[in-house]
This record gives structure tokens, sequence and C-alpha cells, in this order.
């Protein structure tokens, strides 16, 4: 069966955000999201439809790393597909994911899967629990992330965070960063780790 996946874009860059930031690689950039974030800087509503072939004739070989995207990618049915496929070509996957959705194949087949969880700041608070359990029971290929715009952001962080965990990210949003109490922050959370966007400081997408 051909199986075509709904693409906004397909690019290189550097990683901008976690804990793989300045890493390069490729970005597969779905279309489809079941959230509407109300900062959200991602324009993915053109895209169109690509089969597996044409998706990995677009991408550069000499970079290891594939970051599933979106958009959701994890609204693509045939999401599994599409990693396995990746992986015999010799890709790693990253995927980024905003944590509402759960599929333990999926999660099991990438390399590495940031979760970017919702705070109120986003107008879409709240994930799947599976998700969350699975990013804490596997810290050696996950990463937990938080957009911080204000103090209901941080006070949702609170009730999320496990110290035992070491892979929290605050993502300061990127219109508030000098609005932000870094110091109060650094304080509450001396383990947890406060990355912007990078590729938004450096000027690339």
């Amino acid at each position: 069966m051909r199986m075509k996946f709904r693409i906004n874009e397909i690019f290189q860059s550097i990683q901008g955000e976690g804990l793989m930031v300045g890493i390069p690689m490729n970005f597969i950039r779905f279309c489809r999201c079941n959230r509407n974030c109300l900062w959200c800087d991602t324009d993915f509503e053109d895209g169109k439809e690509m089969e597996i072939t044409e998706i990995i004739d677009k991408l550069n070989e000499s970079l290891p790393w594939v970051s599933l995207t979106g958009g959701e990618p994890m609204l693509e049915e045939n999401l599994a597909h599409m990693i396995r496929r990746l992986k015999t070509e010799n890709f790693k996957i990253l995927l980024e994911t905003n944590g509402t959705l759960f599929n333990e194949e999926v999660f099991l087949l990438c390399d590495f899967v940031s979760v970017d969880l919702k705070g109120p700041s986003s107008g879409n608070e709240g994930y799947n629990e599976y998700t969350l359990s699975y990013c804490l029971k596997n810290p050696e290929k996950t990463q937990l992330k938080v957009v911080i715009q204000n103090d209901g952001d941080l006070n949702f962080f609170k009730r999320v965070y496990q110290d035992e965990y070491p892979n929290w990210v605050l993502q300061p949003e990127w219109k508030s960063m000098d609005r932000l109490d870094y110091h109060r922050i650094i304080e509450e959370f001396p383990r947890v780790r406060i990355i912007p966007q990078i590729h938004k400081v450096m000027r690339v997408r």
C-alpha cells in the first residue's frame, strides 16, 4: 500500500530548542495539529501529500538526525511506518510532540522524544499521563519541556515537576523573555535547564 503524509516543509537547520540545541539535522514538519497555542510561531497550515520516497529524497544524508516536528507528528496514522523506513536509511529520529497523544510503539522506535507540556499561557493546558510516565521512566532518551510566559506557567510546572527526572527544560516564551524572574526560577529549580529558542537568537529557522 502506498502511504502518503501531509508535509508542510522539509529543510535542514540546527536544532534550536532543548537538550539537543545546536545539532545540525533534517526537519520534517507535518501540517496537522490538535492544539492551537496562543503563542505558536509556526505556520503549518499549508502543505502537500508526499510519499516516503519523496520525503527521503529531500533529506541530507550527511546529517544523522531527522526531527519529526509540526504541527503534531503523532496525528499521522502511519508515523511508525515512516520511522522504520527512515531508520533503514540510517537516520536517527527525534520526535517533537506536544504530549497530548501516546503511542508506545512510536516512542520506542524513536532515538529521542522531546515532549512539550503545555501550560496555561498556551490556551491548551494539559498532557497525556501515559506520555509523561513514559518520559519519567526513560530519561536516557527523553526530555520534558515547558514554555514559560508568566507565573501561571511556573505554577503548572511546579505541579508536574519531579526532582528525580534529570531532563527538564524551561523555555522562555520568546516575546516574554525579558519579563521573567530568572533568579527566582533558579532558586526554586536549581537542577532545571533554562534554554531559549537558540535558532531565533541566531536568526535561522
